[in-house]
This record gives structure tokens, C-alpha cells and sequence, in this order.
């Protein structure tokens, strides 16, 4: 790309780039599984996944398991409830909270959305150039982003 500001600034524009690929994996996916005639977003298999293994789990699990925050989770939950892929209902045991189960919708359709990541997973491999410690970097900044934000890091420096 030529006058690409994201890759002239380098690792300060880190947030940008990761967003950037993101985002262009998304998008393709999203046109991969309307070409497939798969009525999903990507960023649900990962939840189909954590409902199949752990049935009756709460937004507050599934957040947990994912990373994400809350009101993420009831966002995306509340999408596939509603093309009916989840199934909701109360905790038998405290009814303030919400569990969720599969829909045989998803039940039928995992079969092959486990197929196509099983591509996936081969594609990423290639994309990387079969060199995966890009992991090891993205553990390394998950795991120091856990002890103190980007924000709070740079009021230290600020200070």
C-alpha cells in the first residue's frame, strides 16, 4: 500500500493495524458465509463453541471465557436468539440470571461451520507464513494490558 500512514508509523499505530486486519477478516468472512448461504456473523462461532461445551452458561461465563465485556456478549447474544441459534431461559437455581443453550439451528449448522474453521485455521496458518509467534507476541500484550492499561501506562509516563 502505498502512503499507508498505519504501516509509516509503525508500533505506535499498533491499535490501528490490529483493528485494520480485524476488520478485513470480518468483513471477508461475513461474505464467505453469505456465499455459503450460512445466516451467521463471525465473531459467533466462538460463543456456538462455548454453549456446545458448557450448556446452560450466562452472559456473564460466556464474557469470561471470551474476554469480551458484558454488554458485548448480550449484544451478540441477543442477535442469535433472535435468528434462533441460542435459546434462553432462567437459571433453575437463581432465576435473575440468564442461561443460555443451543437451538437445534445451531446444532445442525456446527457440523459444517467446524468445517469451514478447520479451513480457516489451515488459511491462517498460510497467511502467517506457517510462522504462528505472532501468538506469542499477542500473550505477552494481553498478559502486560491485564496488569496496567495502555492509558494508565502512559499517565505514569505523563506524570
Amino acid at each position: 500500500m502505498n502512503n499507508d500512514l498505519v504501516r509509516e508509523m509503525g508500533y505506535i499505530a499498533l491499535a490501528t493495524r490490529l483493528k485494520r486486519i480485524s476488520d478485513k477478516m470480518t468483513h471477508s468472512t461475513r461474505l464467505m458465509y453469505r456465499n455459503l448461504n450460512i445466516d451467521i456473523e463471525p465473531n459467533w462461532y466462538l460463543v456456538l463453541i462455548i454453549v456446545q461445551q458448557t450448556p446452560n452458561i450466562s452472559v456473564m461465563g460466556i464474557a469470561e471465557k471470551l474476554g469480551f465485556t458484558h454488554q458485548s456478549v448480550i449484544t451478540i447474544t441477543n442477535k442469535m436468539v433472535k435468528k434462533e441459534y441460542l435459546q434462553v431461559s432462567k437459571d433453575e437455581k437463581d432465576k435473575r440470571k440468564t442461561v443460555f443453550n443451543l437451538n437445534q439451528k445451531a446444532i445442525e449448522i456446527l457440523p459444517k461451520i467446524e468445517q469451514i474453521w478447520g479451513y480457516g485455521k489451515e488459511v491462517i496458518y498460510e497467511l502467517l507464513n506457517e510462522d504462528i509467534s505472532i501468538l506469542e507476541y499477542l500473550e505477552i500484550l494481553e498478559s502486560n494490558l491485564e496488569k496496567a492499561s495502555f492509558g494508565e501506562r502512559i499517565l505514569e509516563k505523563n506524570n
